[in-house]
């Protein structure tokens, strides 16, 4: 054979992908989003896992982002990088030339079709975090990983020797954090509107037991204005049991009061090529004297989902195969439902338990497989029941009532200790040699007042509506102030400055905003000092306490490429205070300072990162001083000795020998 032709083989024949690497050690790293070390040392004694862990490894607090944010820490978690740099400072990610705000996870970009009929271009999906994931790097270095629920790991990227389950930033069928669907016979037509919180209200039509509505599902791709798909579904009473017969589709099922349906299949149609599939369950909250359900929002189908869930992309219709169907949601818990209470605190948990046994489940499945040499999985059970439940630990919550605390002011706790078990299980299935790292993204707090931003920018002048001329005018005239989203009413060409999202305050600049007046250079910075002066003088009216705790210039606390969609202004607030709902989507309240009414009762989204931190739990000890979570990626990265895709900010811990 000629040596050309030899060469030209063997360069044909062989691959830039590494070989599998097998290190001779696993290491486990389980992530709990907002586990607060607070609550672990008070909680210490019914969590002996931890305690173990912690007499004979590592238990130590967490340094966390700024702000303590969930995609924002997680972000920080996978790439070891400050926000400045992997782009992501919010759920939201607001349009500089419109003032809209729209979700900062991903970039979606409609399908194609030709005569509406035929698709020639499917969905494209674009995650906005930017740097290399450490699973990503890792696969590149020739390291089997396995990754459950990973955050901001959607779409899944492809791997060559791992698979990947995403996690938070998924959305359901309809392309929103959850959709959730309440469907009554008693609904008025006052009624029939979608909750401020992320719910449809539809009303069941009918007589003698039979009721018929339409779930609208995913927007039609083939339109260019909103229309969404639907499905029919309809309901029976059986007179002689507190029962409903649900039929949708070719599906049937017959559910009692107060029961979770089976697993139902959604398949909306956009033509004879196109099916979007999705899955979710009813809960039967009623039949007698009105018929009420509630439908979960409806989940991408993990068996044929329209997006890529998993990497390999069979990875998710595996896993339904062997374990049964789950939800794909990102946000995977029902906090919307109870929030806007269509659902009671015992049906919440019923499922939260069942998501976090499931991917308990897909978790020891893994690990019995004993295929990878890492293991990533993240639950979020704990940081949903903290916001739903921290009422029944708090007396000073509005929320606060000594019988809800009796019946489920262990609630959360019961979370902690379900976390305690998996821990446990884990080390069942580790060898000596073996590393575990327990890690949370930030802690919690209190939440008993809302912060309305845009409220208090507008009473100082730096933010004008439409009308409001004076002071004077501003004190006569109410009327101008909204509940509604978006910037109603408001005058961009005298407002100086305005809040979207938890905790930022943007400059209304010149050249970067659609219809922005301040200069940048001296007036900007002018600008930005008097705001975060004056805001950080501003007390309680009823407490005479400071609302405040910090305002942070962006400058000053990021560095990176991707600084310009931060907010010019961070705010954190003191324990017991967050940035209102409506600020987070550009209202105007009419007052600065609200109770929070609501059973969301903790949060930590705007806290202050100083006060804010996770918890670090290891089999091991951990040498390092003042770990944080930017530390994860580059600590991996030593310890399977591949080299860091770049330079990081996190840097790599330190352990006793085991």
């Amino acid at each position: 054979m000629p040596r050309l032709a030899l060469v030209l083989i063997v360069l044909l024949g062989s691959s830039c992908t590494p070989e599998p690497r097998r290190p001779g050690f696993k290491v486990v790293v389980l992530g709990f989003d907002g586990v607060d070390p607070d609550l672990v040392d008070q909680w210490i004694e019914e969590l002996p896992t931890i305690r173990r862990l912690g007499e004979q490894g590592t238990l130590s607090t967490l340094g966390t982002t700024n702000p303590p944010e969930s995609p924002v820490a997680w972000a920080s978690f996978a790439t070891g990088l400050n926000p400045g740099r992997h782009g992501i400072f919010d759920f939201l990610r607001r349009d500089p030339a419109t003032y809209m705000p729209d979700i900062g996870l991903v970039k979606v970009e409609k399908p194609r079709f030709l005569f509406k009929t035929i698709p020639i271009r499917g969905a494209r999906v674009t995650n906005n975090r930017k740097g290399v994931p450490f699973w990503e790097q890792l696969d590149r270095g020739g390291i089997v990983t396995a990754n459950l629920r990973l955050p901001l790991e959607f779409p899944a990227r492809s791997l060559d020797h791992g698979t990947t389950l995403s996690g938070l930033g998924v959305p359901d069928v309809r392309g929103t954090w959850g959709t959730y669907f309440y469907l009554s016979t008693d609904v008025s037509r006052w009624d029939l509107q979608d909750t401020e919180f992320g719910g449809r209200v539809i009303r069941l039509e009918g007589e003698d037991g039979r009721f018929q509505a339409l779930i609208d599902g995913p927007a039609d791709p083939r339109e260019e204005e909103l229309v969404r798909l639907t499905i029919p579904l309809s309901v029976e009473l059986d007179p002689q049991s507190t029962a409903l017969t649900i039929r949708l589709q070719d599906q049937e099922e017959e559910v009692g009061e107060g029961q979770w349906s089976d697993w139902f299949r959604f398949v909306f149609s956009a033509g004879p090529l196109v099916k979007i599939r999705g899955i979710s369950r009813f809960y039967v909250l009623e039949t007698f004297p009105e018929v009420r359900l509630y439908l979960m929002p409806i989940s991408l189908d993990p068996a044929g989902p329209v997006l890529p869930l998993s990497t390999p992309a069979r990875y998710s219709e595996d896993l339904a195969s062997w374990l049964a169907p789950f939800k794909t949601l990102g946000w995977i818990h029902e906090t919307w439902g109870l929030n806007e209470e269509q659902i009671d605190e015992q049906v919440f948990l019923e499922d939260l338990f069942r998501n976090m046994n499931h991917l308990e489940r897909l978790l020891m499945h893994e690990l019995d497989r004993g295929e990878a040499s890492l293991y990533t999985a993240v639950f979020t059970a704990t940081d949903s029941a903290a916001h739903m439940f921290y009422r029944f630990i708090d007396p000073l919550h509005p929320r606060y009532d000594e019988k809800g605390a009796q019946a489920y002011g262990r609630a959360l706790l019961n979370v902690y200790r379900k976390m305690d078990s998996i821990v446990s299980r884990v080390l069942e299935r580790l060898d000596p040699q073996d590393l575990l790292l327990v890690v949370s993204d930030h802690g919690f707090h209190s939440w008993r007042k809302e912060f309305n931003t845009n409220t208090w920018l507008l009473e100082n002048g730096f933010l004008v509506l439409k009308g409001v001329r004076s002071d004077t005018d501003l004190k006569r005239m109410e009327q101008v102030y909204r509940g509604g989203s978006f910037f109603p009413n408001v005058d961009w060409s005298r407002t100086q400055a305005y809040a979207l999202g938890l905790g930022h305050i943007y400059v209304n600049l010149k050249g970067r905003e659609g219809q922005g007046i301040v200069d940048p250079g001296r007036d900007y910075r002018n600008l930005i000092r008097d705001i975060s002066r004056e805001i950080l003088e501003y007390r309680d009216p009823e407490t005479g306490e400071p609302v405040v705790q910090n305002a942070y210039f962006r400058d000053e606390i990021y560095s990176g490429d991707e600084i310009e969609h931060a907010g010019d202004i961070q705010l954190s607030f003191r324990s017991g205070y967050r940035t209102s709902w409506q600020t987070a989507l550009g209202a105007v309240p009419e007052h600065v300072i609200v109770a929070n009414l609501r059973k969301w009762s903790g949060d930590h989204c705007a806290s202050d990162f100083s006060d804010t931190e996770g918890f670090a739990v290891s089999n091991r000890k951990i040498l390092s001083e003042n770990p944080h979570i930017m530390d994860m990626a580059p600590t991996l990265y030593r310890l399977f000795q591949v080299e860091d895709p770049e330079p990081l900010d996190g840097r790599a811990w330190a352990f006793e020998s085991p």
